[in-house]
């Protein structure tokens, strides 16, 4: 059981985290639930930090931006952060506090300093995020705070914010003392505080304040989830070591989706699979409690199915009563249009694959780019991951890792883990050695600036997250201009983050800009190094590099979508936005995967899960009738290594 191991009752914050669907929703939302129920004088909230939000659909009802009460409960509410809202409010609250700390800056123009503060910077999400959450937090409202993360790879970098903010506070530390010697060496009078310097210390208090929390055993808890697969348990070793890293307790790990023991061939061939994995769990993590929760033969949606849900979390075992289900009157026909071979007829130099954590996107993009490059053996196709937490070289069982990797078995298919963090940290190289040039060159007349060298290095050095992946990403486009490779096979983060990456061009062209701005103040001067000039012409080539690739995936004769989703109520809410989304941001997708549906077997569980899915195949085609659907089987095995992605691909 959970709670005996973890005291959650206890805590001021719980963090459910892991792969993208694996269940972490489900579990923050029956936890809540459970945890307001048995204390009813606690106030608990449950809040959604996944840009692609799925507490509504979890709770089956309205939640929204705001905090909201849940039906039934007096002591329990919901949030879904809206972090485009809360970095409104915050710039409303306290955007001239920063403009006047940033000013204060030696050296930088506060019209420039103006222009960056009002432009939504990338990796805003993350922050509005952390800001959100101290604000939650700092006000002590809720007894306990339950966060429904977003899958790993961006969890991490949320919880990495606190110190890069730290940072970023230092450096406006120093900046302000520097400020404050010259105002009292100028009025020799003592320096007062003001507004802004009040601003600051609550910001460093609020950060120190959440760093606590989170690294103390007896407030935070944090419960990693996984299931029984390769890619899950993989992800969740990544995780576990960084939480380990950042000092934040885990004491207990859940293995979702446990197939239980039928006499069905196919279920047993499934658990088969699974208990490789699940063994692995156990002998890895000794002193750790390991929950294994079941497979459940219908979808867990609704506070009634939370409920019980909750009970053999916190209270039963669970075991599997096999109950008759009615045979379907009519199995409607498979009709299924292969997306890989309307995808062979077209001349796309780019595809994507993206959709809901969990539905198989790594491995449908696998199998895809396995088999064009087998029909298309004259053409060089690359596969490559945006992901932060990167799961191509489990699905292909081989070693990629950051450079183009020629993949066994054939000679024209390449993979590809991209790590932004090395991309950005090579492009921000010349910059920050042609800025320490231009302030030796200003040294040369007797002033010393060591102070300026290190706080202009810091804050070049401490650009936002997220523009690491466009610039990542922007990259590999420049392969296909080059000629490099004939087709590209993108394998994106869960909705909520690919969204964002595609939104971030017209953003990170706006920040080129101030930069360029930056840098023309030195163009003129005497004092400036020779080879300004070329830093600016770099700038503009990126910025125009990022601009192209906004083009290349808004226009439909390069760029295909295709949409990987699963036949539950979950999948398909999030396949609508997804889709509405990428229409408005003009980019096309006429493909559509409905993957893992359950193969006709006679099996009580089975069938009840089929009948199940039925419901939503038939929603899915009636939603999206003009789109072409493939549907591809649930598999009895894990569907791993050269050999399983090509019959997969054979599927498709």
């Amino acid at each position: 059981m959970l709670d005996d191991s973890a005291n959650l009752l206890d805590k001021k914050l719980i963090l459910f985290g892991g792969k993208g669907g694996v269940g972490k929703t489900t579990y923050a939302s029956a936890t809540a639930l459970h945890l307001a129920g048995v204390n009813p004088d606690k106030k608990i909230l449950v809040v959604s930090t996944d840009p692609a939000h799925s507490l509504s659909d979890s709770l089956d009802c309205k939640i929204g931006d705001k905090i909201t009460p849940i039906h039934g409960f007096n002591n329990l509410y919901g949030l879904e952060i809206n972090v485009h809202k809360v970095q409104k409010e915050f710039m409303l609250k306290h955007g001239v506090d920063m403009f006047i700390l940033a000013s204060r800056v030696p050296y930088i123009d506060k019209e420039l300093v103006s222009g960056f503060i009002k432009f939504s910077l990338p990796g805003m999400d993350e922050l509005g995020t952390i800001l959100k959450i101290i604000d939650i937090l700092s006000k002590h409202e809720y007894d306990l705070v339950i966060l429904d993360t977003a899958p790993t790879g961006h969890t991490l970098r949320l919880l990495e914010l606190p110190d890069i903010m730290s940072d970023m506070i230092r450096i406006s530390e120093d900046s302000q003392e520097r400020y404050r010697y010259g105002i009292a060496r100028f009025s020799r009078k003592k320096y007062v505080k003001d507004k802004a310097d009040g601003f600051l210390d609550r910001l460093r208090a609020d950060i120190k304040g959440l760093s606590s929390i989170l690294t103390d055993p007896d407030q935070t808890e944090f419960v990693p989830i996984t299931i029984p697969e390769a890619m899950g348990v993989y992800e969740t070793e990544d995780l576990i070591t960084a939480l380990d890293k950042h000092n934040i307790s885990v004491r207990c790990i859940i293995i979702n989706g446990v197939n239980p023991h039928t006499e069905c061939v196919f279920c047993q061939s499934r658990r088969k699979a699974q208990d490789k994995y699940i063994n692995q769990v156990y002998q890895k993590y000794t002193k750790h409690n390991i929950i294994k929760m079941p497979l459940f033969p219908h979808e867990i949606r609704g506070i009634q199915d939370l409920n019980r849900f909750a009970d053999i979390l916190f209270k039963k075992p669970y075991e599997y009563k096999p109950a008759y289900v009615k045979p379907l009157a009519k199995i409607p026909a498979r009709i299924n249009t292969s997306i890989i071979e309307k995808l062979l007829k077209t001349d796309l130099k780019f595809i994507l694959f993206g959709g809901k954590g969990g539905v198989g996107k790594t491995t449908c993009a696998a199998a895809a780019a396995l088999y064009l490059a087998r029909t298309k053996p004259d053409n060089k196709i690359l596969v490559f991951s945006t992901d932060p937490a990167h799961s191509l070289s489990d699905s292909f069982d081989c070693e990629i890792g950051s450079k183009a990797t020629p993949l066994p078995g054939l000679d024209n298919l390449y993979g590809l883990e991209i790590d932004p963090e090395e991309v950005f940290s090579e492009f921000k190289k010349p910059f920050i050695e042609e800025i320490n040039a231009m302030i030796d060159a200003m040294e040369e007349g007797g002033v010393n600036l060591s102070f300026e060298r290190r706080l202009v290095s810091d804050l070049f050095s401490l650009s936002p997250p997220g523009l690491d992946e466009l610039m990542a990403g922007s990259n590999i486009m420049e392969l296909i201009k080059n000629n490099e490779y004939s087709m590209i096979i993108l394998d994106t983060a869960p909705t909520g983050h690919t969204l964002r990456l595609l939104e971030l061009p017209q953003i990170v062209t706006e920040w080129f800009d101030k930069l360029i701005s930056y840098l023309s103040e030195y163009t003129d001067q005497e004092r400036a190094s020779k080879n300004t000039k070329e830093i600016m012409k770099l700038l503009l080539e990126t910025k125009e590099r990022v601009l192209n690739t906004q083009k290349m995936l808004k226009n439909p004769e390069m760029t295909g979508f295709v949409v990987v989703t699963i036949p539950e109520a979950m999948g398909v809410l999030e396949t609508e936005r997804l889709l509405l989304a990428l229409r408005n941001l003009g980019i096309l997708s006429n493909y559509i995967i409905i993957n893992k549906f359950i193969p006709l077997i006679e099996c009580s569980f089975c069938a009840s899960r089929r009948k199940e899915q039925e419901k939503y195949i038939r929603q899915i085609k009636e939603l999206f009738s003009e789109t072409a659907i493939t549907e591809v089987p649930l598999l009895p095995g894990e569907v791993r290594g050269m050999n399983a992605l090509l019959n997969l691909a054979e599927m498709m």
